[in-house]
């Protein structure tokens, strides 16, 4: 498969928690509830690289996120390398409505893009709060491609970090935009078919194999940290068993 990432879109960092049977929510696509704080001070670590955190609508609506970086040294590494204390939140909405009363809305530390399919009339508009900056691209014209395009060429996006959920990944799994995947895998067992797991429900094959390697492996508290990057051709193996620097 021909790699489609390139100058016009940012580098894509995945990062998700998981069962040990591959499970990223219970049935019904609920919060799983599992995550220890390493788990939670590398999720952190994993936002602070970036320029932009993306997160489905559903995703932020269930797991009542705000999508910031609250540990203060994190905040002042961004500061001194020059960025802000906190990336650029990114909201994709590609079906379903979008309430400013969600919790991402009640809170603006940092900027907030809604990319949304519809055309929200400006009174609909106008019940967002100050710092939440509405892109419809509605018809053919909503696509993670086009996402991703705006987000380089307009807000200067070169690393993005996705955090979910399933649907979402699994979009950019398909237009093959991922560079980078890190998981903390928890020592759980769910079960059942109607559970999520990473590309979401197990009913649908990716058009094509994305080919990953495996980067660096470590375990703590019972949970394993693990970085997989995108393969490419030519690549040797090379494991660092070391707990990864975020």
């Amino acid at each position: 498969m021909k790699q489609h990432q390139n100058s016009f879109w940012p580098k894509v960092i995945v990062n998700f928690s998981m069962s040990a049977d591959g499970k990223v929510s219970v049935r019904n696509w609920m919060p799983s509830g599992f995550g220890s704080a390493v788990d939670r001070r590398r999720m952190q670590e994993i936002r602070a690289r970036g320029d932009a955190i993306m997160v489905g609508r559903r995703t932020a609506e269930v797991d009542q996120m705000q999508m910031g970086i609250s540990l203060p040294d994190l905040r002042a590494g961004r500061q001194a390398a020059g960025k802000s204390a906190e990336p650029l939140r990114v909201l994709v909405s590609a079906r379903g409505p979008l309430d400013p009363k969600m919790k991402v809305f009640l809170e603006m530390r940092a900027p907030l893009l809604v990319f949304t399919a519809y055309n929200l009339p400006l009174p609909v508009r106008s019940t967002f709060p100050e710092g939440v900056i509405i892109n419809a691209l509605t018809g053919k014209s909503f696509s993670l491609s086009a996402i991703l395009r705006v987000l380089r060429s307009q807000y200067h996006v070169r690393t993005l970090v996705c955090e979910g959920g399933p649907t979402l990944l699994r979009a950019l799994l398909e237009v093959d935009a991922i560079s980078e995947v890190n998981l903390t895998i928890e020592p759980l067992v769910f079960g059942g078919c109607r559970a999520p797991t990473l590309s979401g429900l197990l009913n649908r094959f990716l058009s094509h194999p994305i080919p990953f390697r495996l980067e660096s492996i470590a375990v703590r508290e019972s949970a394993c940290f693990v970085r997989y990057v995108r393969k490419r051709q030519h690549q040797k193996m090379m494991v660092n068993r070391a707990m990864p620097p975020a």
